[in-house]
C-alpha cells in the first residue's frame, strides 16, 4: 500500500514477513457484516498463507455499531484449522493481504478496540479497496513488462497490444473470456542469411463471455519461421494470447483440438516426459503463466460453441479473403530467452535447445558418426564430387551395416562376416598383398600379385581386374540379371520376374555409364564399394519396382564376390599352402632385417642421424596434417549439429556438407 494512503486513512498494514509486537491484533474484512480478528501467533506452512492467529469474536450480540466492541477468544467454530481437538483456542489463518494491525486495550476478560465498529469496517474496506487497485496496477505493468520482453515487432504494434490491456475492466475478479486463433502459411522466401523461410499469417481474437459487453479485440499479424512447423507457431501465438487476460480467469481455447490436447497433457504428465516434448519451453512458459495467474483452461458449453464458430468464420474470411497470398500489416517474432523458466537450460554455441532434448542427443549422436564418415581420408574419393547428389546414402548405410538381410536387434556369425566384408570393401581395405604389406604382416616379403605372375602390386583395385579372374566385372553384372530371373522363377514370384524384365536393361545401362565421382571408372566400380547410386531410384516412383531394383543390386553386389574375391583367396590359401605358409604365421608382425656386421661405427652413427632427422620431419608434415584434418572435422561437425539445432533434418544433405576451414 502507497504510504499517502496508510497516513491519510491512520492505519497500521499488517506485513506478514516482517517480526510483530507480541499480542498484535489484525483484523480484515470477509463476506458477511462483521470484520475478521485474530492475535498474530506463529508462522503457517500452508502455502497460500503465510500467518496463523487465534481466532477472536464479538461478544454478545452486534448492538451499537458506533461502539468500540468487545472481543473474547473464540472456543471453535468452521474456521479452526487446529489439530488438538481437546484445545480450547481456535484457530485461523491470517489473511495475507487485506489485512491491518488494530491497536486495543484489556478490560476485564476481554479486549477492546480504540475504534468504533463502523470505523473497523469501513477502514478494513480502505485497505482491501486500495490493495486491488495496487493489484490491478500490477497485473498491468507486468503484462505490459511481458510484452516489451517477450514480442518483437513493429512499435505500433506494441501499443495496440498494450493498449488491449485497459479495455477490460478488472473489478469483477473472475471471467472468462473466448481465446480464437487460427493461422494460414502463404509462402517461402529467402532472407538475408540465404535460409529459406517461411511466413504464417495469424489472426487473435479475444471476447469475454459477457452479455453486458459485445467488445472483442481482434488483431492480425504475419510470423516468420526457419522450419515449416504449424504446431509450434500455434503454440507461441497462443502465448501472445494469455498475456491479455486477467488473472483469476477462465479461458476456453478456441484452436486445434490437437495443441489443446498437448497443452493439458504437458500439464498432467511428470517432469521426465516434459523434456521429451518438441515444444518444452513454449508449454512449460504456458504452465508456468497459467498457474502464477491463476488461469484455467476449461471446455465449451454448447451454448457457447456457437459464438466460436461464429469467430472462426469471420477469422477465415480474413486469412482466405484479403490476405489470402498476401502478408499481413504487422510483422512479429517471439525471443526465446523470454520464454524461458527453468534456472539451468539445454544450450548449444549459444542457441537454446527448445524441446525434445533426448530426440535431440539421439540426432547429434547420428550427425558424428556420419561427420567421421564425411571427413574419413579413405573415403575422399565418394564424397569429392557429391556436390552432384549421385548417391543414396540412406540405402548405402543400410546396405552396408548388412540392415537388408538382418534387423537391428539380430545378431550372427554370417551377419558379422558379412558387415565386415562390406566395411573392408568400402573402404577398400580388404587384405589384399599390398595392405598385408603395409601392416608388416610375416612372410609377405612383397606387394605382388601372385596369381597372374606380373610384377604388379595386388592393390584392391588390382584384384577386381587381375587376368587370373575366370571373367571380367561387365560379363558378371549382365550374367548377374538372368541368375536373378532364375531366382525369382524358382521362388514362383512371376509379377517379380515382369518387373526385372521392364528395367533389365536401365540397371545394365546405368552400371556400364561413366562414373560422375569416381572418375575413368564406370559405375560398377560404385557397386563393388557398396555404394548404391541414386539412379536406380529415378527408374520408377512405385515402391514395389523400386524393392526388387534394389533386390537386384544386392544380388549382382554378392555375385562379384563369389566369383570373383572367394575364387582369389581360395587360390591365395593353396599357393601360401605351397610355399609353406601357414595362417598361424600371418598373424604375427614382419621380423626387421638384421644390419650387416661390417658396417663401421662411424656409418652407424650417420645412419642414425640421419634417420632421427627424417624421422622428426615425417612426424613434422603428419602432425600438420592431422591438426588441418582435425579443424576440418569440428567445422563440419558443428554445422551439422548447427542444422540438427535449427530443426533441419540432416538426413539428405549431411554427405553434401562442405569441408572447409
Amino acid at each position: 500500500m502507497r504510504t499517502i494512503e496508510k497516513k491519510n486513512i491512520h492505519i497500521k498494514y499488517f506485513d506478514e514477513d516482517k517480526k510483530q509486537d507480541k499480542n498484535t491484533i489484525v483484523s480484515w474484512n470477509e463476506e458477511g457484516e462483521l470484520p475478521v480478528f485474530a492475535e498474530d501467533k506463529k508462522r503457517s506452512r500452508s502455502k497460500n498463507y503465510k500467518r496463523i492467529g487465534i481466532h477472536y469474536v464479538i461478544k454478545g450480540n452486534n448492538e451499537g455499531r458506533n461502539n468500540s466492541p468487545n472481543l473474547m477468544i473464540c472456543k471453535g467454530c468452521e474456521k479452526n484449522i487446529s489439530k488438538k481437538a481437546s484445545s480450547n483456542q481456535c484457530l485461523i489463518y491470517i489473511e495475507n493481504k487485506h489485512s491491518r494491525i488494530i491497536d486495543t486495550r484489556k478490560e476485564e476478560e476481554t479486549i477492546k478496540p480504540f475504534e468504533t465498529l463502523n470505523n473497523l469496517i469501513k477502514k478494513n474496506e480502505c485497505v482491501k479497496t486500495i490493495n486491488e487497485e495496487e493489484t490491478t496496477n500490477e497485473e498491468i505493468n507486468e503484462s505490459i513488462e511481458n510484452i516489451d520482453s517477450i514480442i518483437k515487432a513493429d512499435e505500433e504494434f506494441i501499443t495496440i497490444m498494450k493498449n488491449s490491456l485497459s479495455e477490460y475492466d478488472t473489478k469483477e475478479r473472475i471471467k472468462k473470456y473466448f481465446l480464437i486463433i487460427d493461422l494460414k502459411k502463404i509462402k517461402n522466401d529467402l532472407n538475408k542469411y540465404g535460409k529459406r523461410t517461411y511466413f504464417y499469417n495469424i489472426v487473435w481474437i479475444l471476447k469475454e463471455n459477457n452479455v453486458q459487453k459485445e467488445e472483442e479485440i481482434c488483431f492480425p499479424a504475419s510470423y516468420e519461421v526457419l522450419n515449416e512447423n504449424e504446431y509450434k507457431v500455434l503454440i507461441r501465438a497462443i502465448i501472445i494470447g494469455l498475456i491479455l487476460i486477467n488473472q483469476n480467469s477462465k479461458i476456453v481455447l478456441g484452436i486445434n483440438k490437437v495443441i489443446s490436447k498437448l497443452i493439458k497433457e504437458f500439464i498432467l504428465n511428470s517432469k521426465r516426459k516434459k523434456i521429451d516434448s518438441d515444444y518444452y519451453i513454449e508449454l512449460l512458459y504456458i504452465e508456468h503463466f497459467l498457474f502464477k495467474n491463476n488461469i484455467k483452461i476449461v471446455d465449451a458449453l454448447e451454448d457457447e460453441m456457437h459464438t466460436i464458430k461464429e469467430i472462426k468464420n469471420r477469422i477465415d474470411k480474413i486469412l482466405l479473403g484479403d490476405f489470402k497470398e498476401k502478408k499481413m500489416q504487422y510483422q512479429i517474432d517471439i525471443l526465446d530467452n523470454a520464454l524461458l523458466v527453468n534456472e539451468y537450460n539445454l544450450i548449444w554455441k549459444k542457441n537454446i535447445i527448445t524441446g525434445g532434448f533426448r530426440k535431440w542427443r539421439k540426432k547429434v549422436s547420428m550427425a558424428l558418426w556420419k561427420n567421421e564418415i564425411l571427413n574419413s581420408n579413405k573415403l575422399n574419393d565418394l564424397f569429392m564430387y557429391n556436390f552432384k547428389k549421385e548417391f543414396d546414402w540412406r540405402t548405402t548405410l543400410e546396405f552396408i551395416s548388412n540392415r537388408t538381410t538382418f534387423s537391428k536387434r539380430q545378431c550372427s556369425i554370417e551377419d558379422t562376416r558379412e558387415r565386415s566384408y562390406r566395411i573392408k570393401n568400402l573402404l577398400k581395405e580388404l587384405p589384399t598383398y599390398e595392405t598385408l604389406f603395409k601392416r608388416d604382416v610375416n612372410c609377405i616379403e612383397d606387394n605382388l600379385c601372385m596369381r597372374c605372375g606380373k610384377k604388379e602390386s595386388e592393390t584392391w583395385d588390382h584384384m577386381w581386374i587381375c587376368e587370373d579372374n575366370e571373367t571380367t566385372l561387365e560379363e558378371i553384372a549382365r550374367e548377374s540379371i538372368s541368375k536373378f530371373e532364375e531366382f525369382l522363377k524358382d521362388n514362383d514370384r512371376i509379377e517379380d520376374i515382369s518387373i526385372l524384365r521392364d528395367h533389365n536393361v536401365n540397371i545394365i545401362t546405368i552400371l556400364e555409364e561413366p562414373s560422375n565421382i569416381l572418375l575413368k571408372k564406370c559405375r560398377i566400380w560404385e557397386m563393388l564399394r557398396g555404394v548404391f547410386n541414386d539412379r536406380f531410384n529415378k527408374l520408377t516412383n512405385i515402391k514395389k519396382e523400386r524393392c526388387i531394383i534394389k533386390e537386384c543390386w544386392n544380388f549382382i553386389y554378392n555375385e562379384f564376390k563369389n566369383r570373383i574375391w572367394q575364387p582369389r583367396c581360395d587360390e591365395i590359401a593353396c599357393l601360401e599352402q605351397i610355399m609353406g605358409i601357414q595362417k598361424q604365421d600371418l598373424k604375427r608382425k614382419r621380423k626387421q632385417e638384421r644390419k650387416e656386421k661390417e658396417d663401421s661405427i662411424d656409418e652407424k652413427i650417420i645412419n642414425n642421424i640421419n634417420k632421427k632427422t627424417d624421422k622428426n620431419n615425417e612426424k613434422k608434415i603428419k602432425n600438420n596434417n592431422i591438426n588441418f584434418d582435425k579443424n576440418i572435422n569440428i567445422v563440419t561437425r558443428d554445422r551439422l549439429i548447427g542444422s540438427i539445432t535449427d530443426g533441419i533434418h540432416i538426413k539428405k544433405i549431411w554427405d553434401s556438407t562442405t569441408k572447409t576451414f
